[in-house]
């Protein structure tokens, strides 16, 4: 696995953040009691904060609900590794689920980092958009990162999230992809991490300054859905530091947030230049939690001359945060379609495996149009 050269500061961020996190829900004898309720009042004294945030379980409540049908496919010829481990940190492994596509095209790989407000982890719950673009041809990597507050504070995070990008261009002969072809994609906090991971590539001083590896290659291209990209729009929104912002920052005020080492730096749009991969961006239009971002993002990609294309959701009931995941709804398949055609355009563009590609983009396409018949019959893979 690649090596940073910041491994010793990266090193003091994993000590700082407590290292592995017990989940509560693991917890199965008084032992492990004493040891989470140990770690919590221990958390607390230094940072003075909760371990388990109270916005960690509300999104994982709402997660957990839609997690089943969001994921139904009539994919089932797509091949699952699960929890492969691709870094350990501070005696924490970091896992991955890879979708392996049963008609691959281009060596395609894309890399999917689930949001989560930087809390929870969402892995298990995106097997339907994953699945999708397995369809295509891809090879997909869904990846965990550390917790925030409990395994880490930002940006080693995003440390994480690009180790997982080099583990994938290091393993490209594994699992037969391109390592100049891997797509980056995230959700909600995971498509701020997307960001900060693109502009990390294609910005040497803006990763110099922090305590993140160089990535083995650039992103062939970024896919956010309802990304979140500036914190000082989130503060827009009453309590958004003590519920949330606090939380990823270790910083116990606004006005401590504005004076931390990284404020700048976790505003990607500042650091984003002419070099920043095409980029495709879907938002909802009665989003409250990155109202305009999408907008936002495709404004200052124009203006720097960077490809891009966005699509905003005018659903009034299904037009909220992260809402094209919801494939049950007809308008998250529609807007969800135009995503995968547009990934499917940029695989078309490398020339190769034309003929199944098409195969692929069709039965995507049927999945999408004809949603109940497809689940119901299935939609048989032709390579």
């Amino acid at each position: 696995m690649m090596k940073s050269a910041d491994a010793n500061e990266r090193g003091k961020g994993r000590q700082k953040c407590g290292g592995g996190s017990l989940d509560r829900r693991e917890i199965v004898n008084k032992e492990e009691k004493r040891e989470y309720k140990a770690k919590k009042k221990a958390f607390f004294e230094e940072h003075k904060m909760f371990y388990r945030p109270l916005m960690a379980d509300v999104f994982d409540v709402v997660e957990e609900a839609r997690s089943e049908p969001n994921s139904r496919t009539p994919f089932d010829d797509i091949k699952v590794i699960e929890d492969v481990t691709y870094k350990i940190a501070d005696g924490l492994e970091l896992k991955m689920d890879v979708y392996v596509p049963s008609n691959p095209v281009a060596g395609a790989a894309v890399l999917d980092i689930p949001g989560g407000g930087w809390m929870i982890h969402n892995r298990k719950r995106r097997a339907g958009y994953a699945k999708c673009f397995a369809a295509l041809g891809a090879t997909v990597f869904v990846i965990d990162h550390r917790l925030c507050p409990s395994q880490c504070f930002f940006p080693y995070n995003l440390a994480d999230c690009i180790d997982a990008f080099n583990f994938v261009a290091e393993h490209a002969e594994e699992y037969g992809v391109d390592p100049n072809n891997i797509t980056v994609t995230g959700d909600s906090s995971g498509g701020h991490l997307t960001a900060e991971l693109a502009v990390a590539a294609t910005n040497d001083a803006f990763r110099e300054e922090m305590p993140v590896p160089a990535l083995a290659t650039k992103p062939a291209a970024v896919i956010f859905v309802s990304g979140f990209f500036s914190f000082k729009v989130m503060f827009r929104i009453p309590f958004t530091h003590t519920l949330i912002a606090r939380y990823v920052s270790d910083t116990r005020s606004r006005s401590a947030f504005k004076k931390w080492k990284y404020a700048d730096k976790i505003e990607p749009y500042d650091f984003i230049t002419e070099d920043f991969p095409p980029a495709y961006n879907n938002g909802g239009g009665f989003d409250m939690l990155c109202a305009g971002e999408a907008k936002r993002m495709a404004q200052k990609l124009d203006s720097l001359g960077v490809e891009n294309a966005y699509y905003v959701g005018k659903n009034i009931l299904n037009g909220g945060h992260c809402y094209l995941l919801r494939f049950p709804k007809k308008p998250a398949r529609r807007d969800a379609l135009k995503l995968y055609e547009w990934y499917a355009d940029r695989l078309a563009l490398a020339g190769k495996d034309g003929e199944a590609l098409a195969a692929n983009r069709e039965r995507v396409r049927t999945f999408f149009t004809q949603y109940k018949r497809a689940l119901k019959e299935g939609v048989p893979c032709r390579t």
